[in-house]
């Protein structure tokens, strides 16, 4: 697989939208989840659960893959990107609490309803 970064058009699709579905895969089959995202200097973050199944996928893969689309019944008006990268699962630290405090500022909700705290989440950063 040949890696290249995001373009800015790219980057600026994905930070827009507000749900990316993430594509796993492990000794089960394939796996994918809708999930939270930001996208930040051409990498994707998502908070998840710690033992969820994409987490378990990523710990022995490394790999993640990514669409967002958005739809229209003028086909013309047709958009979406896809991604497929390294992943790296953030468990406590630095590189945790900045991605946090970006999930948050896009998602105020994030913090009262279903905060990430590294007792019981991850987050998940996805390098293109």
């Amino acid at each position: 697989m040949e890696r290249r970064g995001l373009t800015r058009k790219e980057a600026a699709f994905l930070q827009r939208e507000r749900v990316v579905r993430v594509a796993t895969a492990g000794p089960d089959g394939p796996h994918v989840v809708p999930v939270c995202h930001v996208v930040h200097q051409g990498v994707i973050y998502f908070g998840s659960d710690r033992n969820g199944l994409k987490v378990r996928h990523i710990a022995r893969t490394r790999r993640a893959a990514l669409v967002a689309d958005r739809y229209s019944e003028n086909w013309g008006r047709l958009r979406g990107v896809s991604v497929r990268g390294r992943a790296d699962i953030l468990r406590a630290g630095p590189a945790f609490t900045r991605a946090r405090a970006l999930l948050y500022r896009k998602y105020p909700q994030y913090e009262r309803q279903a905060a990430l705290e590294p007792e019981e989440s991850v987050i998940v950063r996805v390098r293109p």
